[in-house]
């Protein structure tokens, strides 16, 4: 098996290496030092394996850019709900032998935001993807300080993604990129990889109904459908053997180290 430093180096990273902030894309800081995220349901601190993430750096994996829009007014609780995002996504795509590779950080503060750190229409979702798009391979996740979006049917939009998403161009009409709503841990964590679900190709706008609705388990099920069809936001990340394979064939998804 190849070494930490030449699996850091496959996925971009250079220099004295952080375990927990560069290796896993942990945010978070604890007196100047990564922390690990909390798991909403135990209160506990998750625990992750190196080995594991060393194995699936050896396949197919994918990188992310999250940016964080009107950060300056982050709380240690925002920060947390992303890194337990990053947890889970991690978590979520094991399933079908994909991998979460190179996490990089940005921040927008509220002062160079242009309002967008608070966002109410999809245009606006739309134009945060436009305005800043890192010029890199990775997939770029928004997460603005506060969204309050209306759905069609009097609800909430948690997220909203290009389905599926461009490649390193970034440069696609409409989104290009994905933006995810701050709603506690567990529900950010799953719309953060269910946005990112439809970045690579999972359920897109020309699908029959662009959801997994029928599905209460499934990732790709609407969360407000899940929960109706007895699902539980924190189970409900389920990806089959076809999902998988739609995964693996999109311009972002990398081989192996």
């Amino acid at each position: 098996m190849a070494s930490i430093r030449q699996l850091a180096g496959c996925i971009g990273l250079a220099g004295n290496i952080s375990i927990l902030a560069d290796f896993f894309g942990f945010v978070r800081r604890s007196d100047g030092r990564p922390r690990f995220p909390t798991d909403p349901e135990t209160t506990a601190e998750v625990r992750i394996s190196l080995l594991r993430q060393a194995r699936l750096l050896q396949g197919p994996h994918f990188h992310l850019n999250v940016t964080a829009v009107g950060s300056d007014s982050f709380t240690g609780d925002d920060r947390d709900a992303i890194d337990y995002s990053i947890f889970k996504i991690r978590n979520i795509y094991n399933q079908i032998g994909v991998g979460v590779g190179r996490v990089q950080h940005y921040n927008k503060e509220s002062a160079e935001a242009n309002d967008l750190d608070v966002v109410t229409t999809e245009v606006e979702m739309e134009t945060i993807t436009n305005t800043w798009p890192v010029p890199n391979n990775g997939i770029d996740v928004f997460v603005p300080l506060i969204m309050t979006v209306p759905t069609k049917d009097g609800g909430t939009l948690l997220g909203k993604s290009a389905r599926p998403g461009p490649c390193e161009d970034k440069d696609d009409k409409g989104m290009n990129g994905a933006v995810v709503g701050l709603f506690g841990s567990e529900q950010t964590a799953r719309t953060f990889a269910h946005e990112v679900g439809h970045y690579l190709g999972l359920e897109p706008d020309g699908s029959p109904a662009g959801h997994r609705n029928d599905d209460p388990n499934n990732l790709m099920c609407q969360s407000g459908a899940a929960q109706a069809g007895g699902g539980t936001i924190r189970d409900s990340i389920e990806l089959t053997g076809g999902q998988g394979t739609t995964v693996k064939g999109h311009c972002l998804v990398k081989p192996g180290c």
